[in-house]
């Protein structure tokens, strides 16, 4: 067959056409992938961000969240607590222990966290997007107890990314016995904030030297609104200083931890013999007048006998004479209160010897067992206002007199405090230097347990049964120490 140059013109063409399609095919694929990819481009552009926009999305967001943070969690299995909502949304995560008081205590706190933030944003506009964010920190310890930390951040969206606008830090140790928290007062001895404004001042000086803020020295006071943030761990006790307090805002919060080694006479060493339920009666022993070795001594052996404790507002003049008593009663764990150097009338007195009597007396403690009074009960029950400025310390009265001054009996006091139909909440006032009230003891202090009470000190009291961080200077006279 004679091929022409017709049929080769017309076969080249033929090529041409099919390369062209094949070419065009080419082209067509290439451009449709990529438009799909500048459409995935377009579409990650418009929905990413550090934003959410549904619940699945802000589950996603707050499971990352936790996550990026390699948290300390050494008690209890994490659950989360996550509510999303618009504008408001919250997601949590907290330790359940395995105890009941405990767990439900902690439930309380997350629950109470989001209320507090949906109150705190109630008028926020509907078109925001604001979330809450909290993770924890768990803690063994040297003693029965546990530290929980949580850290909390609010962040709000801006331009599809959550950008954060506050954050917090909360505290809380456990007991591990009863599950109910622990109190500083159960912890420490009562001038650990002495201790605390000493060594953080020292450690911030030389830790950030370049990065204080005005008035740093605030945070640093031996005040009473400072040092409440802590945690025991294994090692020691962490303290929290809230972002911008201490040093600049962009540091965050700080944390500092004091081993238990340089803790020793701040930290009291017992803390984990004794825990006390909120949810059972309660009733405090107090002790005028002493120490007398003698009597005192038997007091406290009965207290030790049954692990109870009592507190003993004592003179400053026989501290001076037996400071080996008082150093007993505080290695027992009992409250020390100051009943003035030599039991005057203090509302006789002019305001510098008023606080002569109070000064006095506290050196004496210091001397005999480490501390000052960490209560303060006026002669007499007499108090005044140079008192309340000098006392150092709350003023603690009582609600149930056992008149054992009087009667000399101890069949007598006993009779009394039977005769008291409920004595929750109530403070029974003796004196540590009869031989009849040591016997009475003897006989009331298991009896008491027998009837359900909790022995507690006035401050345990106080802070378990009230509901109210004692404070210095105030005065809880007759009347408080009656239940409504």
């Amino acid at each position: 067959m004679t091929v022409t140059n017709a049929d080769r013109r017309r076969a080249n063409r033929e090529a041409r056409l099919k390369r062209k399609k094949k070419i065009h095919k080419v082209l067509t694929g290439v451009l449709l992938a990529m438009c799909v990819v500048t459409a995935v481009i377009v579409v990650a552009a418009l929905f990413s961000g550090d934003a959410y926009n549904d619940e699945d999305s802000f589950k996603a967001y707050a499971s990352k969240y936790f996550k990026e943070v390699d948290e300390t969690k050494n008690v209890g299995q994490p659950q989360e607590l996550v509510k999303f909502g618009t504008p408001l949304s919250a997601a949590m995560e907290y330790p359940i222990t395995g105890q009941a008081s405990m767990d439900g205590y902690i439930q309380g706190i997350a629950e109470a966290l989001v209320n507090q933030f949906e109150t705190d944003h109630k008028g926020a506009e509907k078109e925001d997007t604001i979330a809450m964010l909290v993770d924890y920190d768990s803690y063994k310890t040297q003693r029965a107890a546990i530290g929980l930390v949580f850290s909390e951040e609010q962040r709000k969206a801006d331009k599809r990314q959550m950008t954060p606008i506050s954050s917090n830090i909360y505290t809380y140790n456990f007991s591990t016995d009863t599950g109910m928290p622990l109190t500083a007062i159960q912890i420490f001895n009562p001038d650990y904030k002495d201790f605390c404004s000493q060594y953080m001042t020292k450690y911030f000086k030389e830790k950030y030297p370049d990065q204080l803020v005005k008035r740093y020295q605030n945070a640093l006071s031996n005040a009473e609104e400072n040092f409440n943030k802590f945690v025991l761990t294994e090692k020691g006790v962490k303290f929290y200083f809230d972002a911008g307090t201490v040093v600049n805002k962009e540091e965050g919060p700080i944390a500092v931890e004091i081993t238990y080694q340089e803790l020793k006479g701040v930290i009291r060493d017992q803390i984990e013999i004794r825990a006390i339920d909120p949810s059972r009666p309660m009733v405090a022993l107090t002790f005028d007048d002493g120490p007398f070795p003698k009597t005192s001594n038997r007091i406290l052996d009965c207290l030790e006998e049954y692990g109870a404790v009592a507190t003993f507002f004592e003179l400053g003049q026989n501290v001076a004479a037996y400071p080996e008593v008082v150093k007993r009663e505080a290695e027992l764990g009992m409250e020390i209160g100051s009943h003035s150097w030599s039991h005057p009338d203090l509302k006789k007195l002019k305001p510098k010897q008023v606080r002569k009597q109070i000064d006095k007396t506290n050196n004496a403690l210091k001397k005999a067992c480490g501390q000052t009074a960490s209560v303060f009960r006026p002669p007499y029950g007499n108090n005044s206002k140079a008192v309340e400025k000098h006392a150092k310390a709350p003023i603690v009265l009582w609600s149930v007199d056992t008149l054992d001054w009087k009667s000399r009996k101890a069949k007598s006091v006993m009779k009394v405090v039977k005769g008291v139909k409920n004595l929750d909440g109530r403070v029974i006032l003796m004196h540590s230097i009869y031989d009849s009230t040591a016997k009475a003891v003897e006989q009331m202090v298991p009896w008491l347990l027998k009837e359900g009470y909790q022995l507690v000190t006035v401050s345990e009291l106080l802070q378990y049964r009230y509901n109210e961080t004692p404070k210095n200077g105030k005065f809880y006279g007759y009347d408080y120490f009656y239940l409504k």
